[in-house]
């Protein structure tokens, strides 16, 4: 199923599919920090699977993205904090559309972010971000995402995001 350009695929309800829109434009458009990059981003897909090793369900979230001026660094590449960002606000969606999909409160920050730098996204490169959800507990949940270079089809970097439950504030 397609809703406003993103494909939907296994057992999403409509309203959980309508609840993840409202997150994709929060997330993406209404935030402050690398607006530009956020509002570029496109959801292509969102599709909730049963993992076979285990049978859990996960969530697989791809988007795409042209790389611009202001994603570059002096060298005329995607610059490393840009492509954090993006492995950030994109694994947190598909986090965020596991536990929608599981009617599952999800207000967890971020712990640990770990990337790796495989290949230069020049100007112009149309970039593929696959993000994967791995694990989704009580306390901790954590995604994975590969970027990918569509134009030149090559990885980009990976990244594995860490995100648990904020403790609350000792008064």
């Amino acid at each position: 199923m397609v809703v406003d350009g993103v494909r939907f695929d296994g057992d999403i309800p409509p309203e959980t599919k309508e609840r993840i829109g409202k997150f994709l434009n929060l997330i993406l458009v209404r935030g402050n920090f690398a607006r530009s990059t956020g509002a570029r981003l496109v959801p292509k897909e969102v599709k909730m699977y049963k993992r076979p090793e285990d049978e859990k369900p996960q969530v697989r979230v791809v988007f795409e993205i042209t790389v611009d001026e202001d994603m570059l660094n002096p060298a005329g590449n995607v610059h490393g904090g840009c492509i954090v960002y993006m492995i950030d606000v994109c694994s947190s969606v598909a986090l965020a559309a596991l536990g929608m999909c599981m009617n599952r409160p999800n207000s967890f920050v971020s712990q640990a972010l770990n990337t790796t730098f495989h290949a230069p996204a020049p100007l112009g490169t149309k970039l593929e971000l696959v993000n994967t959800t791995t694990a989704f507990g009580g306390r901790t949940v954590a995604a994975r995402t590969e970027i990918w270079d569509v134009t030149n089809r090559r990885l980009v970097a990976s990244g594995v995001h860490n995100k648990m439950q904020p403790s609350q504030p000792k008064l």
